[in-house]
């Protein structure tokens, strides 16, 4: 699909990066770190995003990574080694002679695969499956993912849409990336996989979904199924850190914590950094995915949604953020995201499944995430001046 350079945006320097990295199809990710004002803009120049093949390689690695839910041949994790940085409104000179004669290089493509979007008979179907499974002790529970396209958005402004998600989401990780063999890109996630900062870390678990409408936030009452849900997450995270010898830390919660118009239950964990740096990929690994996205036992999860689920994530519910910045990581579960796709937009979204679980319920719940991100396309004001953004890749 097209989209366009508004005359609206901001004059911003940030967004003339933006609007020549994808006219040239450049490397690049750029994003707002939860609590702050200013975006980061990481651009590649020279060769392209390496192919990250084993967790471990994470452990020295500096970038921005882009990892999928299951990372195979065709979508592998990335890693993109910015050769310019930029910051807020930080002078663009030397990027801009840079990116002058950028020329695009030759790599690896991704696929265009069928998008298939499950009707409500073939969730239910699969939701009963899943079901089964836990009622046999197979696994206990399991998030089950959907894709809606919608065809209808034309002319969509990208730069704009990046700008007013940043806007409206300031507790958010919000990111827009290009990456040959990755795509476009753009979401908006309210979970923190890692974070580092010096000698502090912080991991959690979110699970449990609401719409908080007009209800002020300490009126949210969860039922027993989300309680559940969020604790086999938190149990699973309190089992790798102890499985590290990560036993020093600070649990807090589980409280209830808002992104836009849902609220979820979460819990934090502070533990010390430099227990973590050492071994950073091997941790990584043993997080993603969580119950959050994935199930337990994580294993087995996986091969059922493998087996149940007609679409690829591809990198929906994988991880990405910048890794090894200076004495910074942050890691982020790719929520609240969408795809740049021939059709369209692609919408991704998923639900825990547990023995409780009720189809109907389930598919709202999904529909009320990606309503999250397409809510905002009506917003968007398409321009005149229209360039290509590449459909799946390169």
């Amino acid at each position: 699909m097209s989209a366009s350079l508004s005359k609206d945006i901001p004059n911003s320097k940030t967004n003339s990066l933006l609007k020549i990295c994808l006219d040239k199809k450049v490397p690049f990710a750029s994003y707002q770190m939860l609590g702050d004002s200013h975006i980061t803009t990481l651009i590649q120049t020279s060769g392209l995003p390496r192919r990250i093949e084993y967790s471990k390689d994470l452990t020295e690695a500096s970038g921005f990574v882009m990892a999928p839910f299951d990372a195979n041949a065709q979508f592998p994790t990335f890693l993109l080694e910015p050769d310019f940085t930029h910051k807020g409104d930080q002078s663009v000179d030397a990027i801009f002679e840079a990116l002058s004669s950028y020329k695009i290089t030759n790599g690896a493509s991704a696929i265009a695969q069928p998008l298939h979007q499950a009707s409500f008979k073939e969730f239910e179907s699969q939701v009963e499956t899943i079901k089964q499974k836990i009622t046999e002790g197979i696994i206990h529970k399991v998030v089950l993912s959907r894709i809606v396209v919608d065809p209808s958005i034309e002319g969509i402004d990208l730069i704009v849409l990046f700008n007013a998600l940043c806007k409206a989401y300031p507790s958010a990780f919000v990111y827009m990336l290009q990456m040959p063999g990755v795509g476009c890109w753009i979401g908006a996630s309210p979970e923190p996989l890692l974070l580092i900062d010096g000698n502090s870390a912080k991991t959690t678990s979110i699970a449990g979904t609401q719409i908080l409408g007009s209800h002020a936030i300490d009126e949210v009452v969860w039922k027993s199924k989300e309680l559940d849900e969020q604790e086999i997450v938190t149990s699973y995270i309190e089992r790798v850190l102890h499985s590290f010898g990560l036993d020093r830390f600070n649990r807090v919660g589980p409280y209830t914590y808002q992104a836009a118009n849902l609220v979820h239950l979460r819990t934090q964990f502070d533990l010390e950094a430099e227990l973590i740096r050492p071994k950073l990929g091997d941790f990584i690994d043993a997080l993603q995915p969580t119950p959050s996205v994935g199930g337990l036992p994580k294993l087995a999860a996986k091969e059922l949604l493998v087996e149940v689920e007609k679409h690829n994530r591809e990198y929906y519910s994988g991880f990405l953020g910048p890794i090894n910045c200076g004495d910074q990581t942050a890691l982020f579960v790719n929520l609240r995201c969408m795809k740049v796709v021939k059709e369209g937009f692609a919408f991704f979204g998923g639900a825990g499944i547990t023995e409780g679980s009720m189809a109907d319920l389930e598919w709202d719940e999904i529909s009320q995430k990606i309503m999250t991100l397409s809510s905002f396309m009506n917003g968007v004001k398409s321009s005149t001046i229209s360039y290509e953004l590449s459909k799946t890749g390169y």
